[in-house]
C-alpha cells in the first residue's frame, strides 16, 4: 500500500510538471496531437502505479519523453505553417454568407441537429440570424450572427465609453495577492491607505479589486457584514 501511495504522489507531481510545461489548454481548446498525448499520459502513469512489477523509471521515462514530444511538435507547428497545417488543419466554414456549405458539413460529420443545438445553445432563433459558422481546429464552432442580429455595443451607438483595463485582485479571501498588486503597479503602502480610507480589516475582506483607472472594489466576507 505504501508503494501505491509513493507512486502515485510521484507521478500526480511529474504529470502536473509536465503538464505545466506544454501549456496551459482547456479540454475543449486542445489540439488533436494533445489530446492524444494528454489520453496516453493518464495511461503510462497509471501502469506503474498500480502493477509493482514495472520499474518505477520506465514510466517516468515514458512520461518525460512523450511530453518532450509534444513540446517539439508545439514549437515546430509555430514556428512552421506547413508543419502547422498538417497537424492541427484548418478551419472550416460551415456556414458563408448566410448558406451552409453542405460539402463541409459532410466532411465534418456534421449534422445540422448538431448545429441548431449550438445556435440555439449561443441565444439565436435560425439559421437566418447568422452569416457565418465556423469549426475551429479545437473542435469549437464559432457564430458570427448577421449585423441586424449582432450585439448592441458603444460603439454602435457611438457612444464614448473610457477605457478601464482590467481589474487586478489585489486581496483574495483575507490574503495579499502579491502577484495581483504587482500588476497593478500599486505596493503595500498603497495597500494599507486604501484599506484605511475605506474603513476595511484585510482579514474581513472576500476580495479587493484595483483597475487601471485606480477604481477600488471591496467585498466584505459574509461573516464580516453580520458583525
Amino acid at each position: 500500500m505504501t508503494v501505491i501511495i509513493v507512486r502515485t504522489l510521484i507521478f500526480h507531481f511529474l504529470l502536473t510538471l509536465c503538464l505545466r510545461v506544454m501549456g496551459k489548454r482547456q479540454i475543449g481548446e486542445l489540439q488533436m496531437p494533445e489530446f492524444v498525448t494528454a489520453v496516453m499520459l493518464s495511461e503510462l502513469a497509471s501502469l506503474p502505479i498500480t502493477d509493482n512489477n514495472i520499474p518505477l523509471t520506465h514510466g517516468i521515462v515514458s512520461v518525460i519523453t512523450l511530453s518532450s514530444l509534444e513540446i517539439i511538435i508545439s514549437f515546430a507547428t509555430k514556428k512552421s505553417p506547413a508543419v502547422r497545417k498538417a497537424i492541427d488543419g484548418n478551419p472550416l466554414l460551415l456556414m458563408a454568407r448566410g448558406e451552409f456549405v453542405e460539402q463541409n458539413l459532410d466532411k465534418a460529420r456534421i449534422t445540422l441537429d448538431e448545429v441548431f443545438s449550438e445556435l440555439r445553445s449561443n441565444g439565436y432563433r435560425s439559421p437566418d440570424e447568422i452569416e457565418y459558422i465556423i469549426l475551429e481546429q479545437t473542435g469549437k464552432i464559432s457564430i458570427i450572427p448577421k449585423a441586424q442580429f449582432d450585439a448592441l455595443t458603444p460603439h454602435d451607438t457611438a457612444k464614448s465609453v473610457p477605457e478601464q483595463g482590467i481589474a487586478h485582485a489585489v486581496i483574495i479571501d483575507g490574503k495579499t495577492n502579491k502577484r495581483g498588486l504587482e500588476d497593478s503597479g500599486m505596493d503595500y503602502a498603497w495597500l494599507e491607505k486604501e484599506l484605511k480610507r475605506h474603513g476595511a480589516k484585510q482579514e474581513e475582506i472576500l476580495f479587493m479589486t484595483v483597475d487601471d483607472k485606480l477604481n477600488v472594489i471591496i467585498r466584505k466576507k459574509e461573516s464580516a457584514k453580520k458583525q
